[in-house]
């Protein structure tokens, strides 16, 4: 009966043993659940997703097509102008691959330059792509200016801050992912003298649900170029709309987000609703909520307004791993556009500016 008795007590504490070890495991694995790219990040192609011989390529918004080709809505300007000229010169383009990986191949300008006496008339970016009932709703952001359009000199300071004042977020739509995109007369948002997003409305982060209402998130600052003081800090604010063409309405007294625990300078957002929760990946201006400056961290919501940062909120890292085995640090990693494939994100698009100067759209999957 003692050796009984002694057999059973150790084999339960072996079994309480498992069992706890087993429980703290799952703990941690529940506890990085709220953040699907921690520790996730699949290698990527050394080449990236899409480049183009004569152009900077900024961004990448992906969406997969009836016709089972992956579209990319990307920004493009000539390289000879250097990167300052986005905010006059740019403008958006698709590109097609039957791969989400790539290589994207150009098919068009989608939204070109069509005159200063429209807002959105000298320069289209930053595009988010959506899909709803038949319908390719692009979201971007247009700027108009009374200058000549840069074509052999890179832009003036003085030129830049005129055009960087004029950004507006507005929309287009197709039947079609190549177009033709008919463009509304007006922006969907404006900025708000004297609040916090007085200066511009960017950085278009929409999502549509299946009744055609929308939840978008967009970036703003509260004073406008050249008023450079320590007010020019880069907010999200939240705007609904009850259909994509209707009215996008701000709600409450302050629709900043407010990120907790930590709150800080952000841009490039992207969010999407996975059936129970709002999520977000986005940037961070500095290293207060992941440690590195200009990385990425996750956030998520309940209901489009108040965020919260996941409980290990780094998402990405500048440095990133290569199919050919190497580790680079990329100068600039911005503008994630996330590609999700059955409610679940499969691929990050970035604009990436690489050690050698090379500027493109980069690619990052996501292990399965």
């Amino acid at each position: 009966m003692k050796i009984y008795s002694k057999h059973f007590r150790l084999f339960m504490l072996l079994f309480l043993g498992i069992v706890t070890s087993l429980f703290f495991s799952c703990a941690c694995i529940a506890q990085k659940n709220d953040n699907p790219f921690y520790g996730n990040w699949d290698v990527s192609p050394k080449e990236g997703a899409f480049r183009m011989d004569g152009y900077i390529v900024w961004g990448g918004s992906v969406i997969k097509g009836a016709d089972g080709k992956y579209y990319m809505y990307a920004s493009r300007w000539p390289s000879t102008l250097s990167m300052r000229a986005w905010v006059t010169n740019s403008e958006v383009v698709v590109a097609v691959s039957d791969r989400p990986e790539g290589p994207y191949e150009f098919k068009s300008v989608v939204l070109p330059s069509r005159g200063k006496e429209h807002w959105d008339g000298m320069m289209t970016h930053n595009p988010s792509i959506q899909y709803h009932d038949g319908k390719y709703v692009l979201y971007y952001i247009g700027v108009t200016y009374d200058f000549y359009k840069p074509v052999d000199s890179i832009p003036s300071r003085e030129d830049y801050e005129k055009a960087w004042n004029n950004k507006r977020i507005g929309i287009a739509i197709s039947d079609s992912p190549i177009g033709p995109f008919e463009r509304r007369d007006e922006p969907i948002l404006s900025p708000r003298p004297g609040n916090w997003d007085a200066a511009i409305t960017s950085n278009p982060a929409p999502f549509i649900h299946e009744d055609g209402s929308v939840l978008l998130v967009y970036k703003s600052a509260p004073v406008p170029y050249p008023e450079r003081n320590d007010n020019r800090t880069l907010q999200f604010g939240v705007v609904k709309a009850d259909h994509y063409l209707g009215e996008y309405k701000r709600g409450g007294k302050d629709n900043r987000i407010k990120f907790t625990p930590v709150d800080s300078s952000v841009e490039d957002p992207y969010i999407w609703y996975d059936g129970e929760k709002y999520r977000m990946l986005a940037k961070c201006m500095n290293a207060a909520i992941t440690g590195e400056a200009g990385a990425g961290f996750m956030a998520s919501s309940n209901d489009g307004i108040t965020w919260k940062t996941a409980d290990e909120p780094s998402a990405y890292s500048k440095t990133i791993s290569l199919s050919d085995g190497t580790r680079v640090k990329m100068k600039k990693l911005e503008r994630p556009q996330v590609l999700v494939q059955d409610g679940k994100p499969t691929h990050v698009f970035f604009a990436c500016h690489n050690p050698e100067d090379e500027i493109f759209n980069m690619v990052r999957p996501l292990k399965r």
